[in-house]
């Protein structure tokens, strides 16, 4: 009975055994299945809205309940940066442009079993988030801190939040493995960037390595705490480096950096806890001298091979050449070779150095024999070519040239040597037509060496505007008075020193008669200080009995201005120099000595000149050189009769866009003169003194400004 009752004990117990790992088994399932459906969540699609006071508000719509995110935001540039584990974009776009409020666009990317969503601000914002049902909210905006509130419906509360399947990663707690504390970067001096890595210490292994067109620091055994592990965007900062990446990979961490498609050379070193790297541009010159010293540019491979056919070396290099590959019998044996990030061009070089081979290059066709075999294989083919030059048929062809001159274009055929000793070429200018003799191989290539000389060679408008101003100012003031008294002894005037000089008539005062060109009394004046040829006069007399006063004052103020516009313009071709002026040409004389007789020695231009040599450069530019010219006559120098000649000159090269006016330069002048004429003493006594004075102010000012104005005749102007 015991024994009984110990055998249904041990049958109950199985039995019990296998309900309880039954239930245990479907509460892991469902567990798993929960956690599988939030790991699988799938983004399907994104859209926004605005909201007042300068929000947006992002939805994001998901297949299942989307797991909670891991959010941070970045200060510079601003930035929100959220990583959903377990989940995966399913939209065609990477990208949603938002453009309202604070929010400039988000981007999606998906690597590793993480969705991450970069959102790109326009300036410091806060955010929230929630969820219902399926979607995920984030409002943005309008908040100077960031915060996070949880879901809003129940159901969603109660489910587990998804678990981040982070992978194999460094413990995030603390032990002695050296761990990235910071990355920085900077401009330095010579558009060169500067990327630091600082360390708890300067323990960890390094590695540096260049795949594809990035630099990649492998930091082993260092950990990555999740704040540095994102993307710094250094695009605005104009160095070689446009972004840095910080990833972990198991328990290394890794910085990648991607430089821009333009030359570069880089340098790493360390110092104490920091990694320094320095990214410098390459100069033309740079990139010019470092090509010479290593002409290789083939992509980087790694090669390690012991005793391994030469012809199995050859069709991995052509396989990462992109290359077909054609080998010769003869090329047999094996190498043993252990080459680590070397070009592959580089790598092939030294591999048929090594067994005595050459290759030979034709389009994407590498063809590699026995330096011996390509060698004769290549003078055959040259004596090949020399029989059949010399046994082909000769075939006369009459080749019509369009835009140059045919005479010219033979001249370019005979100076390259294109025609052979049994051909012959003639040119005809009337007709414009080319015979030339040859053979049908020769013809082709002549026909062919035509079509790059005969163009229409482009056409351009040069015009010259030579702006001359002047400006001139004169001030004129001027006093004249005299007077006289009555002899009462004798009945007559006495005429005092500068009177007006009158005399005494039958019983009155006759006037003398003597003026000036106006009709002024300029006799006997005892102050004559007045203005000459004065459009307007003040005069004052006073007379008595016994006494007369006269007085005068007179001005002359003028004011002028005067511009001058010289306007050449002149038509060429391309390269070619064209000359416009007008004016006139003068003699020069001089005086025999032996007859007295005066001859002219030689004649000089006085004109105006433009010359100018156009020459077009790629961007529709247009380079000039020029010669301008602007000639006046001046003064009479000598009793024969020569006059001064004013030039003004300028001579410079220039760049000008097709259709822009630029100033070549510029000359100012400005004349400014103040005299005082006076009587010694007098003219010096205040007040009183202005009657002794004559005071002259005049001001002149000139100034030349010379513009130049290229433009290119297209065939619409033409027309």
């Amino acid at each position: 009975m015991n024994t009984y009752r110990r055998t249904e004990t041990h049958r109950m117990q199985p039995g019990r055994q296998t309900r309880f790992w039954l239930l245990l088994s479907m509460l892991a399932l469902a567990l798993i299945g929960r956690t599988a459906a939030a790991q699988d969540a799938a983004l399907q699609n994104a859209s926004f809205v605005s909201l007042p006071g300068k929000k947006v508000e992002v939805r994001l719509d998901f297949d299942v309940p989307p797991p909670v995110p891991k959010a941070y935001m970045i200060e510079s540039p601003p930035r929100l940066v959220m990583d959903f584990w377990g989940a995966r974009n399913e939209m065609a776009s990477k990208t949603l442009s938002v453009k309202s409020g604070d929010v400039d666009s988000l981007h999606f990317a998906e690597a590793n079993g993480r969705l991450r969503i970069v959102t790109n601000l326009t300036g410091s914002a806060g955010y929230k988030t929630y969820t219902e049902n399926n979607s995920l909210f984030i409002e943005l905006g309008g908040q100077s801190a960031d915060t996070v509130r949880g879901t809003s419906a129940p159901a969603i509360a109660a489910a587990p939040a998804a678990v981040p399947r982070e992978g194999a990663r460094m413990p995030a707690a603390a032990d002695d493995r050296t761990r990235v504390r910071g990355i920085d970067f900077q401009r330095i001096d010579g558009n060169r960037g500067r990327v630091t890595i600082d360390l708890t210490d300067s323990q960890a292994g390094l590695d540096i390595v260049e795949e594809g067109n990035n630099v990649v620091i492998n930091l082993l055994g260092a950990g990555l705490s999740d704040a540095l592990e994102q993307r710094l965007d250094v695009q605005d900062f104009a160095t070689p480096v446009l972004f840095i990446d910080s990833m972990v990979q198991g328990e290394n961490a890794t910085i990648l950096i991607k430089p821009s498609a333009e030359p570069y050379d880089y340098m790493a070193y360390q110092s104490g806890n920091q990694l320094v790297v320095d990214f410098k541009p390459l100069t033309r010159q740079e990139r010019e001298d470092q090509r010479n010293l290593f002409p290789y540019t083939g992509e980087k491979i790694d090669l390690n091979f012991q005793n391994v056919e030469i012809r199995t070396v050859l069709q991995i290099i052509a396989e990462v050449a992109e290359k077909n590959l054609v080998v010769s019998d003869n090329v047999q044996g094996t190498i043993t070779l252990r080459l680590k990030n070397v070009p592959w061009d580089q790598a092939l070089d030294i591999v048929l150095k090594t067994k005595g081979l050459d290759k030979r290059e034709a389009g994407n066709v590498l063809l590699v024999g026995t330096a011996t075999e390509i060698s004769e294989r290549e003078a055959l083919e040259m004596q090949s070519q020399q029989q059949e030059k010399e046994l082909a048929p000769l075939v006369t062809d009459f080749i019509q040239i369009d835009y140059r001159k045919a005479s010219d274009i033979r001249t370019r055929i005979e100076e390259a040597k294109m025609v052979s000793e049994r051909g012959f070429i003639l040119a005809d200018d009337e007709t414009n037509t080319l015979m030339v003799r040859e053979t049908s191989r020769q013809l082709e290539e002549i026909r062919n060496t035509i079509k790059r000389f005969d163009l229409e060679v482009p056409q351009v408008l040069i015009q010259a505007r030579l702006v001359t101003a002047t400006t001139d100012f004169a001030k004129n003031i001027g006093v004249r008075w005299g007077f006289s008294d009555r002899n009462t002894r004798g009945g007559g005037w006495t005429v005092g020193s500068g009177a007006l000089n009158p005399t005494q008539g039958d019983g009155g005062i006759v006037d003398s008669g003597a003026r000036d060109s106006v009709g002024r009394q300029n006799q006997n004046l005892q102050v004559d200080l007045g203005v000459p040829d004065a459009v307007g006069s003040l005069a004052i007399g006073f007379i008595s009995n016994n006494f007369l006063l006269s007085a005068e004052l007179s001005a002359l103020e003028s004011d002028g201005r005067g511009e001058i516009i010289s306007q050449p313009k002149v038509i060429t071709t391309n390269g070619k120099k064209a000359t416009i002026k007008s004016g006139q040409e003068i003699p020069v004389l001089e005086r025999d000595d032996d007859t007295n007789q005066i001859d002219v020695a030689e004649w000089k231009e006085v004109v105006l000149k433009l010359d100018v040599t156009p020459q077009l450069i790629p961007g529709d530019k247009v380079q000039l050189e020029i010669d301008i010219a602007d000639d006046k006559l001046g003064e009479v120098y000598d009793e024969l009769g020569n006059r001064i000649i004013n030039t003004r000159n300028l001579m410079t090269s220039v760049v000008v866009n097709d259709g822009e006016t630029v100033v070549l330069g510029g000359v100012f002048e400005q004349q400014t003169l103040d005299s005082v004429e006076k009587v010694p003493f007098f003219g010096d006594l205040p007040l009183i003194g202005a009657a002794f004075r004559n005071k002259i102010s005049s001001s002149e000012k000139t100034e030349l400004l010379i513009f130049i104005t290229p433009q290119m005749i297209r065939e619409s102007l033409r027309r």
